[in-house]
């Protein structure tokens, strides 16, 4: 027994270890790896758990003896597949391989195509999102309502702000709108782009996408005001206090007063008038 061990590779010692390790990669990637095994037969089986705990995406090493494969699963699968089918071409002489060199092999065909293999299933904010960039403001409200009305915090609220724009439900985006233009964001778990400055700029851009423009210009009054108050007008100086840069509310006045050349240049004026030297040198650019 001793010298049959000791014959034996590091894959064959501790399946489960070697495994464990080469496939670090996956682990990583928020991964669990589960390992079962019968006699001589084995499976590892790496996997992902949703929101509420459920298995999906399963990666699959399987190994009995000189057998060794791998399949897998994915949001875009149905059921499982093999490795094979990416249209992966395996070394000529695969078959001949040592078990060792089988797995390490496979290991590295699916560590190269990560990115087809770990295909997830998009939450609801992924899905709702795509659907706003894809201009389906319609589909994307639903989902947007329904994640608002399970959890009432800023992130939500600016979701549904923005989409309640585009579908025209007036109320409901002025009653998100004044519950948001003052807030200060707890940057602990939420971003500088939820403070109120912040917010009004992006709703400022949002009116003018529904040609709401006029209703735009008390933003950039306020916005310049803000900035006012400072000496230094650096962008970076001014986002830390959550107040948007300078280069961010000239494209504000940009779009607002697009039909509007009088207008334009006179708030441009107003703009460039509050601005540091250094801003003027450096980070202004018309």
């Amino acid at each position: 027994m001793c010298f049959t061990y000791f014959k034996m590779n590091q894959f064959e010692k501790n399946p489960k270890k070697y495994i464990k390790e080469k496939c670090s990669f996956l682990l990583s990637r928020g991964y669990t790896l589960k390992t079962f095994n019968r006699n001589a037969e084995f499976c590892f089986n790496f996997y992902i758990k949703d929101e509420k705990n459920n298995d999906f995406n399963h990666i699959y090493f399987l190994y009995e003896n000189d057998y060794v494969d791998c399949t897998f699963s994915n949001a875009n699968t149905n059921g499982e597949v093999n490795i094979r089918t990416l249209n992966i071409t395996l070394p000529n002489l695969f078959e001949t391989f040592t078990n060792i060199e089988k797995i390490d092999c496979l290991i590295d065909m699916v560590k190269n195509n990560i990115e087809i293999i770990d295909v997830r299933p998009l939450t609801k904010l992924q899905q709702a999102l795509k659907l706003s960039k894809e201009n389906k403001h319609v589909e994307a409200y639903r989902l947007y309502e329904e994640l608002y009305n399970g959890d009432k915090n800023a992130t939500n609220a600016f979701n549904l702000l923005q989409c309640s724009v585009y579908c025209g439900k007036i109320d409901l985006e002025k009653e998100l709108y004044e519950k948001l233009k003052c807030y200060s964001p707890n940057l602990k778990k939420e971003p500088m782009e939820l403070s109120g400055c912040f917010v009004r700029l992006y709703y400022g851009f949002n009116l003018c996408e529904v040609n709401r423009n006029e209703e735009a210009v008390e933003i950039i009054d306020y916005l310049i005001d803000a900035i006012s108050h400072y000496k230094i007008t650096d962008p970076t100086f001014l986002f830390v206090r959550g107040i948007p840069g300078a280069q961010m509310v000239y494209k504000l006045i940009k779009k607002t007063f697009v039909n509007n050349d009088e207008q334009f240049k006179n708030y441009k004026e107003k703009l460039i008038s509050i601005l540091d030297d250094d801003t003027k040198r450096y980070e202004f650019k018309e």
